[in-house]
């Protein structure tokens, strides 16, 4: 029955949206998950790869005292002295960094737990402290002082957003928890430092096609790193288009 006849109105749906390119709505099928978010859903992706990277760096500087990717490029970015103690500096602070996140996110028990939340609180801290007091800073001085021989400045300015756009998430999601006014700041704080964990694991899908182009084309080191550097960054750029 309508309006008129005594019978309620039809609900009002919300105008759609075209969509903006083609194929838009089929690859956004691949993205709609029940019961978390899309940055969830696409974090969730990189733990494991996160897991591996962190241990090959690891078992690297443990028998080789320098970086996995160093290990296979025969020297083609080794410089010696304070960069590569920066280097380990850096990687053991960002597996650390990486592990107290893994805490953060995956152990849902001390977000929720009222007589453990601290351990969520503490672990945050440590993190924030971890990223801004050495992750950060070192990845600044890497970036400058990194030999690349190819496209270095496109290089360097992909490095550098990562960096800052890693430090803007996690500061924005502590000051979000910092300031918090009801439940949905919280929710919005866990968004914002799981945009800053997946920022800074945006090196993963880098190192995985530097990896296979070394393993193709073995004497061309330095142009498989420019090339895995800005292809990783094209692609996230528009995967990010059809993710909302």
């Amino acid at each position: 029955a309508g309006v008129g006849s005594g019978g309620a109105a039809p609900p009002l749906r919300p105008p759609q949206r075209p969509p903006r390119y083609w194929g838009e709505d089929g690859l956004r099928c691949l993205l709609l998950f029940p019961t978390r978010s899309e940055i969830e859903e696409l974090l969730a992706l990189f733990w494991l790869p996160a897991g591996l990277f962190a241990g090959a760096e690891a078992a690297a500087f443990c028998g080789w005292r320098k970086s996995f990717l160093e290990a296979v490029t025969d020297g083609a970015f080794e410089l010696g002295g304070i960069f590569e103690r920066v280097v380990e500096v850096h990687v053991w602070a960002s597996i650390a960094m990486w592990f107290l996140g893994a805490v953060q996110v995956l152990w849902a028990g001390a977000r929720q737990g009222q007589h453990i939340a601290w351990v969520h609180r503490r672990t945050g801290q440590a993190m924030l402290g971890l990223f801004f007091a050495i992750v950060f800073p070192t990845s600044l001085y890497l970036t400058l002082m990194q030999r690349v021989d190819y496209l270095s400045p496109a290089v360097g300015a992909v490095l550098f957003d990562t960096a800052f756009c890693t430090a803007y998430f996690l500061h924005q999601g502590w000051r979000v928890a910092r300031n918090r006014q009801n439940a949905k700041s919280l929710g919005l704080h866990g968004r914002l430092m799981q945009c800053g964990i997946l920022m800074s694991m945006s090196i993963l899908p880098q190192r995985m096609l530097q990896l296979f182009l070394t393993w193709q084309l073995k004497t061309y080191h330095q142009q498989n790193y420019s090339v895995s550097i800005l292809v990783t960054a094209i692609l996230f750029v528009v995967f990010g288009h059809f993710v909302e």
